[in-house]
């Protein structure tokens, strides 16, 4: 029985695998905090969750059949009744927020799509199927409505990669959380550089270790800063591998041994809040990014940045932070030794960097997107 409500279908497989593994990716956060908005403020929807395959459910979805299992069944048994066609039988809107799309099913559908990566740097990805999945997931997603994504950059880049309108894509920033504008006590702080033997000034590298996040030639760049400076200003990495290329996590472990790299792995949300309040500065040299979240996170811990002139990149730090060219080790080198001589930059970068922060909220995300949810019925 319908309720009085449009109800939402809301694709939370991702969020649901990152809560029992014990670490969010990008669109896992992304629907946690939709999620949370739309419980804190009730809207004129429905939402019901749903989760591909999961075999525990952290918030209150649907569980469904395993993505390979539900694409079988609807390609090939289109008249068979599965628990999925019952599902999606009974929802107004579908919002598909990662790469598992459901088949239209006769209702409208807005697509989440963060990057083009898997079909404009398909190197970037480890998977042996990194041709193929990429075109499934293409076609899927031009059967949208709509698409809903995080930056004009990839917005373009959608509409040129997918052959998808540009009047069908909206451009929703990300937001950040207002715990990161929460200065933390000292003494949690300092707790925290204890307990990873942090002791000196320190850069700070946040997020997973794979070739797209360019650390090889951060670790170059800090590796070759003057005098002992690399020791002086270690650099903390605080992410978990994904994959290697061979050469950084080599790198990683020669910066260690010579005392000029700490690699702390996967760390607590808590952790990072501290670490980002207590560095140097923070330095995201990515190659590619769909939006670059981390930048936010560390203007809201009053953190100076520095990060890449690509992408999407200069779109989100603006004018506040250091834009190097990611490809140019003596450009990220540079922009390390100007936050370590040039103190009224640091504290130029600080103010304006707390502002831009101030500008993206995870309100104002979800609130954006009930707007494509309405435009849709």
């Amino acid at each position: 029985m319908k309720t009085a409500f449009p109800k939402v279908a809301f694709g939370s497989t991702l969020l649901d695998r990152g809560l029992h593994s014990g670490g969010l990716d990008g669109i896992g956060q992304y629907c946690q905090e939709l999620l949370n908005q739309y419980s804190l403020n009730p809207t004129e929807f429905e939402i019901q969750a749903f989760s591909f395959g999961t075999n525990k459910t952290y918030c209150s979805a649907t569980i469904l059949p395993s993505y390979p299992s539900y694409l079988a069944k609807s390609f090939l048994s289109a008249n068979q009744e599965t628990t999925a066609r019952q599902f999606f039988a009974d929802v107004d809107v579908i919002h598909a927020t990662d790469q598992l799309i459901p088949i239209r099913h006769n209702k409208p559908m807005v697509s989440t799509v963060m990057d083009t990566i898997p079909l404009s740097h398909p190197q970037f990805l480890r998977s042996h199927s990194r041709y193929l999945k990429p075109f499934l997931w293409k076609k899927l997603t031009q059967q949208s409505d709509h698409i809903i994504t995080i930056s004009e950059f990839s917005k373009k880049e959608i509409s040129r990669l997918m052959h998808f309108p540009l009047e069908k894509i909206t451009s929703i920033p990300l937001g950040v959380d207002s715990r990161y504008f929460e200065k933390i006590a000292n003494e949690d702080i300092q707790n925290t550089l204890n307990r990873f033997s942090i002791h000196t000034p320190f850069f700070l590298f946040i997020g997973s270790i794979q070739p797209r996040k360019n650390l090889l030639r951060l670790l170059k760049a800090h590796a070759s800063l003057p005098q002992k400076l690399a020791t002086e200003f270690p650099l903390v990495i605080a992410g978990k591998l994904a994959w290697d290329d061979g050469q950084t996590l080599k790198e990683i472990h020669k910066g260690v041994d010579e005392k000029r790299c700490i690699w702390l792995d996967y760390i607590s949300d808590f952790d990072k809040r501290c670490l980002l309040q207590a560095s140097q500065g923070m330095v995201f040299a990515s190659l590619y990014e769909g939006f670059g979240l981390p930048i936010l996170e560390a203007f809201a811990s009053n953190t100076p940045v520095i990060t890449s002139n690509c992408t999407s990149m200069p779109e989100v730090a603006g004018d506040d932070a250091l834009l190097v060219d990611p490809n140019n080790v003596e450009s990220i080198r540079e922009a390390l030794l100007s936050l370590i001589h040039n103190s009224s930059l640091v504290t130029s970068l600080k103010f304006k960097g707390l502002s831009q922060a101030k500008k993206f909220t995870w309100e104002l995300v979800a609130n954006r997107t009930l707007d494509v949810y309405r435009s849709l019925l």
